[in-house]
């Protein structure tokens, strides 16, 4: 048996960690001693594990949880199975939209980096120019918000006079 200190240490995370999976039901303790505190068994380091494993798998906290509990609701291995699979589809959806957002992300800074390498020739003090009359700029239909909030102004102007 462990106390929570080692716990952590052998998991690679913090207490405050183990003390939050507590919180949400993902770990508990084997046992307390007579002055409270927590005890640890393998089991627990190895549920630890799992749950870490799966977050880096992108599994969020929630759903961590619930497939611990599919077995809780499952009357034979095939009910599991398919439990598990609803589970896993339903991840699987999520991740297909978070690459998209990432393709979609990539596409963008690619868009904004091209278009500051049309700006490297730029000698215009940074403080006397107006990106949005340039020339590079203008030719560009859609200017990603990258490059937007290091050119914008409006906004620069309300909060030097607020300081």
């Amino acid at each position: 048996m462990m106390q929570i200190g080692d716990l952590a240490a052998r998991a690679k995370v913090t207490t405050r960690t183990i003390r939050y999976y507590e919180e949400l039901g993902l770990i508990a303790p084997e046992e307390r001693t007579e002055g409270g505190f927590r005890l640890y068994s393998d089991d627990q380091l190895r549920r630890l594990h799992i749950v870490q494993n799966l977050k880096a798998l992108g599994f969020d906290l929630e759903r961590i949880s619930a497939i611990f509990r599919l077995k809780d609701h499952a009357d034979t291995g095939g009910d599991l199975a398919q439990a598990m699979i609803t589970c896993l589809v339903d991840q699987q959806a999520e991740l297909d939209r978070k690459i998209e957002c990432y393709r979609q992300m990539k596409e963008r800074n690619h868009q904004a980096i091209e278009i500051l390498k049309e700006c490297l020739c730029c000698s215009i003090r940074v403080l006397e120019r107006d990106c949005h009359q340039c020339q590079v700029y203008q030719q560009h239909p859609q200017v990603p918000d990258v490059v937007e909030c290091a050119i914008y102004e409006g906004c620069a102007k309300g909060l030097a006079h607020q300081s």
